[in-house]
């Protein structure tokens, strides 16, 4: 029996289908890629971690300023209260020694070359740089009780505190109390006539009348002048208030 061999069309493709063949690559170059923009590592910009880093960074300086800035506040919150202190002591040690007010002192002139006597009479007068209320300085820096204040040159206004202003003795009626009275304001640019202008803020004459009094605004021997600086109607320091204020603490 004779067998039948067929040829496979994939042996032999449809002539239909028959072209032209290629035996080696349709492209007659090597490929490339595309181009493109050269990318270094200048060119990539910050990465988020880097921006972090920065972030931080800055934050970390700024804190440090920032407390910086408070420690030296804090400091010469400090150093007023404790020389306003050391005010009051040398007032009352003049006193006792001379049985007089400085400034008010009849026998100054030998304290010191320069310095101008008081007329006697008991009370501070005058309110200006000539006038007892400035001659009380030179009385307490002459008989030595006052050694750190910082002086200003003579006849010419009065001594600064830590935080800027001016001190001035006064004989004055605050509330129902006469007296000598320490004044803390500050005076107008070029004055020499009076610090009644306020000075401190309600969280530095808080401290201030905690440190040395009652820590109440109206009563007792630190007390605030101005109305702002005080709850109203009640006896307490308005600590939400953004007012300054000008207090006066009795000698």
């Amino acid at each position: 029996m004779m067998s039948i061999r067929t040829r496979s069309a994939a042996n032999h493709p449809d002539p239909k289908h028959c072209g032209p063949t290629h035996s080696g690559p349709t492209h007659s170059g090597p490929r490339h890629p595309a181009a493109g923009p050269d990318i270094t590592e200048d060119d990539r910009g910050f990465t988020l971690v880097e921006v972090a880093i920065a972030l931080v960074v800055i934050a970390l300086l700024v804190g440090t300023v920032l407390q910086a800035q408070g420690m030296v506040g804090n400091s010469r919150a400090q150093a007023f209260v404790s020389e306003v202190g050391a005010i009051r002591t040398a007032f009352g040690q003049f006193q006792e020694r001379y049985g007089a007010l400085p400034g008010d002192y009849t026998d100054a002139a030998a304290l010191a070359s320069g310095v101008t006597a008081g007329d006697g009479n008991g009370i501070l007068s005058g309110d200006g740089a000539s006038q007892e209320s400035l001659n009380a300085w030179r009385h307490l820096t002459a008989a030595q009780f006052l050694t750190n204040l910082k002086m200003p040159p003579a006849g010419t206004s009065a001594p600064s505190t830590p935080l800027g202003g001016q001190y001035q003795l006064v004989s004055a009626t605050v509330g129902a109390t006469s007296g000598v009275w320490l004044r803390i304001g500050s005076m107008t640019t070029g004055s020499t006539t009076g610090n009644s202008t306020p000075l401190l803020t309600v969280d530095q004459a808080r401290r201030l009348d905690m440190e040395l009094d009652d820590g109440l605004p109206a009563t007792g021997s630190v007390v605030t002048s101005t109305a702002a600086c005080q709850v109203t109607g009640s006896n307490m320091y308005n600590l939400a208030a953004t007012d300054t204020c000008l207090i006066q603490v009795l000698m």
